[in-house]
């Protein structure tokens, strides 16, 4: 008779949890059909890296966004951007680069879509992004042992082209804070997709990657004016 009991009561909590399931699904759908597509663009600028760079003398990097609103829910985005290093280490080895990256991606809307009636409005995201930069780097002072001599050669490299792919999964918060205004935090984990070949001269950093790795954590915090 336990057993029986137990049954029922687990087939029940299933039952109610489908059944709020579906109410929540098709108040979703609801809200979907009533809401129009176009809810407005958003620009923002990335502060925190603006920041950054005026304190970081070795490397600088500034951005951009246009967030488009679909339905509260879907945000197509467009992030430019320019950023670039200037390194000399102990050793007296050096980097130079600079260049403009771009990226490309789309962000869900994780919370319950903001109404007419929302007192304070925000969105938690989470989406990806596909990023590419076309740049040039100059790396000085590069000391190549020869192995048969025993010894070694300095040597320069200049004008070193390259264009670099990568993706980038994205989680953060918006905020209105005033009429229009947004503020909030975005997160992001980088994974490079197209690695140095070999014999290749690496680039130290990456505009729109940073620091080269096998994988770079990021963070943004920023500020927006949404149009309608």
């Amino acid at each position: 008779m336990h057993n029986i009991f137990k049954y029922f009561a687990v087939l029940g909590s299933f039952i109610f949890l489908f059944n709020v399931g579906v109410f929540a699904q098709d108040e979703e759908e609801e809200f979907q059909e009533r809401t129009p597509l176009f809810q407005g663009v958003m620009i923002e600028f990335d502060i925190f890296s603006a920041a950054m760079s005026a304190i970081n003398r070795e490397t600088y990097s500034f951005e951009a966004a246009m967030r488009i609103n679909l339905r509260e829910r879907y945000f197509p985005v467009v992030e430019v951007g320019f950023a670039g290093a200037n390194k000399i280490s102990i050793h007296d080895y050096g980097f130079r680069t600079s260049g403009f990256f771009t990226r490309i991606g789309l962000d869900y809307n994780m919370l319950q879509p903001n109404t007419a009636n929302t007192a304070i409005r925000r969105y938690f995201f989470v989406g990806g992004r596909y990023g590419f930069s076309p740049f040039s780097y100059d790396i000085t002072n590069v000391a190549i042992d020869n192995d048969f001599w025993g010894n070694s050669v300095v040597r320069n490299f200049y004008d070193e082209t390259t264009v670099k792919h990568w993706f980038e999964a994205v989680a953060g918060l918006r905020v209105e804070v005033l009429n229009n205004i947004y503020m909030g935090w975005s997160a992001r984990l980088t994974v490079q997709l197209n690695r140095n070949r070999i014999g290749e001269i690496s680039p130290w950093f990456i505009p729109g990657i940073g620091i080269q790795n096998a994988g770079n954590w990021g963070f943004q915090y920023t500020i927006g004016y949404k149009f309608r």
